[in-house]
């Protein structure tokens, strides 16, 4: 098949989309909503540019999301890519530009994003990331922070009902330590614990006989260490070293801050939490939504990230899938309403209508004006087929008719502001 049929049977290559109108208004009001409350928060949103130098946006991806950029060659021969998050971009900035601002930086981005992977449900290879990164501040005030603000930010953007999971990556990192295990086993264990299937848990134990009952019994529990805050008790007694005490007293930290924010009715601890060992160096967290089998928002600390760059500084931040918070929404039956206006304004009287819709709409009257020259009957047919409630049309501004469902009503020209307050209703 030639590339000229190729495009005419798919219009689009595969893991892009348009988003239509209602669809457009909703990523809209959800990017407006983000944007107000974490200006509220004291964030400042900042635009980054859509590719960089490739090797930049390489750094600390891991090896799957490498794999996944899209890359591609200047004019000079300089290898180009598409970014695949907001946080890499976002550390580039901090470490060559703005460490030498006041501490910490509240930072936040709304942008697109690019990965080469199977489009699945709430990803395309190009989706919508939204997030915020709390730059040059240690610890768990921070880190609580950056978790309540993840809170605010799922119900500022519609999502009822969602779960945000804490996790620390010093728990497992504690016992990967204790266990002192070959690099294979190591890495089948980290498998198997994300996944939490303890029968290959289990077997991974057979291999490795030599382990003392007190470490075989963590690794056993460490699946079922999930819940509030009570796990946290629990887990301390599997604990077999400092780092795993560590990471357990900075989580009973947290969440006494979290309960100050008022946000513990949204958390929940999972110390089987072990995704991107290399990448997070502290907290992590992941929201979910009921039905949904993949994360909405996804962050946690990151100290070393902005090393590269610059100086080094500590961090913690997330981002959320637009994409996949619009699913969650439609799920728990939030459907995108389609953008409509108020009223249909005939254009028999040229001259005076446009005057008469510009000071509508400076009342606040979404306002358009019929170019069709339209019957009353057809405009009322018109407004109708669009979902716009209300015509005005007439011979004149002097005996103007307004219709809605509930009938018509005749004004004169000079009552265009009673009008529009009757509109508004």
């Amino acid at each position: 098949m030639s590339a000229r049929n190729q495009s005419t049977d798919r219009p689009l290559p595969e893991g892009v989309r348009d988003l239509l109108f209602a669809d457009t208004a909703a990523f809209r009001g959800m990017e407006a909503s983000l944007q107000a409350t974490w200006s509220a928060w004291g964030y400042r949103e900042i635009s980054l540019p859509t590719f960089e130098y490739a090797d930049t946006l390489a750094t600390d991806v891991g090896a799957a999301v490498d794999a996944e950029m899209y890359r591609f060659f200047d004019r000079h021969g300089r290898t180009l890519a598409l970014r695949p998050d907001m946080t890499i971009p976002t550390a580039r900035v901090v470490g060559t530009r703005l460490f030498d601002q006041p501490m910490p930086l509240r930072l936040a981005y709304v942008g697109s994003v690019f990965r080469y992977e199977p489009p699945r449900a709430g990803r395309q290879h190009e989706f919508t990331q939204a997030g915020v990164e709390l730059i040059g501040a240690p610890g768990a005030v921070a880190d609580a922070e950056s978790i309540a603000l993840a809170v605010a930010s799922l119900r500022a953007v519609g999502v009822p009902a969602f779960r945000i999971t804490v996790g620390h990556v010093g728990f497992f990192r504690g016992l990967l330590a204790a266990l002192d295990l070959p690099e294979r086993l190591a890495s089948r264990l980290q498998n198997a614990v994300d996944r939490k299937a303890e029968a290959e848990l289990a077997l991974l134990l057979a291999e490795a006989a030599s382990l003392p009952p007190i470490a075989r019994s963590a690794v056993l529990t460490l699946p079922r260490l999930t819940g509030d805050a009570a796990v946290l008790a629990a887990a301390e007694s599997i604990c077999l070293n400092t780092t795993m005490m560590q990471a357990i007293f900075d989580l009973h930290g947290l969440a006494d801050l979290l309960r100050a924010y008022g946000v513990e009715d949204a958390i929940s601890y999972d110390l089987a939490e072990v995704r991107d060992l290399d990448y997070y160096t502290g907290i992590t967290f992941e929201g979910f939504a009921p039905g949904l089998g993949f994360s909405l928002v996804s962050g946690g600390r990151y100290d070393d990230l902005i090393g590269h760059f610059g100086p080094p500084l500590p961090a913690v931040g997330w981002a959320l899938t637009l994409d996949r918070v619009m699913l969650a929404r439609e799920l728990q039956g939030i459907c995108a309403e389609e953008p409509r206006s108020d009223v249909l304004l005939s254009a028999d009287v040229w001259a005076a209508c446009p005057q008469w819709a510009a000071q509508a709409r400076l009342l606040g009257v979404k306002v358009e004006i019929d170019p069709l020259g339209l019957d009353p009957q057809a405009l009322w047919q018109a407004a109708l087929a669009r979902g716009i409630r209300r015509i005005v049309y007439g011979p004149d501004l002097n005996h103007l008719t307004v219709r809605d469902a509930a009938g018509m009503r005749g004004v004169s020209a000079d009552e265009w502001q009673e009008v529009t307050r009757w509109l508004n209703r």
